[in-house]
């Protein structure tokens, strides 16, 4: 990523932050060693930042306290972050990892995925991606649908085929998109492969298919370096009926053969 330049005093522009990467892929470090006066400096004073647990902010003053209150919740629960990949795109990046928290009990490790989104005049807009329901039980309104629909998305072709079959409710349809030791890992972190059945039973657990089941995801934007597509998403169906719209995101890894190796979602889940 090119190094920042400082502006001359009076350009109106903050002077570099000193914290290096992709913005997707800091994020999160950053948070946990504490460095948030970077980061807020990188992100800047137009951006946005939308958290399923903790809400959404914009502008610098409510993008700090997010940031403090994000990076204090982490610190209470010991919480160690592991980077997994990057998908960098024409218009977003987006980071992989995980956090491993430590709660009463045990420890629980989240796979979590922040979508950076760069527009015009150097805003950007920071979307993140994790299963709530795995490490808070409380109680909350459904977040709300977090980007536009864009039906005309351009996909791998892997990846359409899997939309569409999803949007059928083709069982058949949906696994012969992936290699024979093609897996997928859901929310909480589980992995289901295809071999053996346990891609199968998860799909027509998750959402009925096999029995008439179907689920339908409005497509948003995604990120797509010729190996990994990153998809955002808006489920809106499953099975015969409409319900709350629900934002997640996929990642997808196509492998040499041309079908897909590996399917990450991140989202929230029902059971």
């Amino acid at each position: 990523m090119p190094e920042q330049k400082e502006m001359r005093r009076g350009s109106g522009r903050p002077p570099p932050s000193g914290l290096r990467g992709w913005l997707s892929d800091v994020y999160f470090p950053a948070l946990v060693e504490g460095q948030l006066d970077p980061l807020a400096m990188r992100l800047g004073p137009h951006a946005a930042l939308d958290d399923p647990l903790l809400g959404r902010a914009t502008g610098m003053p409510e993008i700090k306290a997010h940031l403090a209150k994000a990076a204090g919740w982490l610190r209470e629960r010991g919480a160690v972050y592991e980077r997994s990949s990057l998908v960098v795109g024409t218009d977003r990046d987006v980071a992989e990892g995980s956090l491993a928290i430590r709660t009463e009990a045990h420890t629980i490790v989240l796979p979590v995925a922040v979508v950076a989104e760069r527009r015009r005049s150097r805003e950007v807009e920071l979307r993140l991606y994790y299963a709530t329901r795995s490490v808070d039980s409380g109680s909350r309104p459904p977040r709300a649908p977090l980007v536009p629909a864009n039906e005309l998305l351009s996909l791998p072709r892997m990846v359409s085929d899997h939309l569409g079959a999803l949007g059928r409710g083709d069982l058949d349809g949906i696994l012969a998109c992936f290699e024979t030791e093609g897996a997928l890992r859901d929310a909480k972190g589980l992995f289901h492969r295809k071999a053996g059945g346990g891609m199968r039973v998860f799909y027509e657990q998750r959402y009925g298919l096999g029995q008439g089941g179907s689920a339908y995801r409005v497509r948003g934007g995604s990120a797509d370096d010729g190996r990994s597509c990153a998809v955002e998403f808006t489920l809106a169906r499953v099975g015969d009926s409409a319900i709350d719209p629900r934002p997640g995101l996929a990642v997808y890894e196509i492998g040499d053969s041309g079908l897909l190796r590996a399917l990450r979602l991140y989202e929230e889940h029902d059971r």
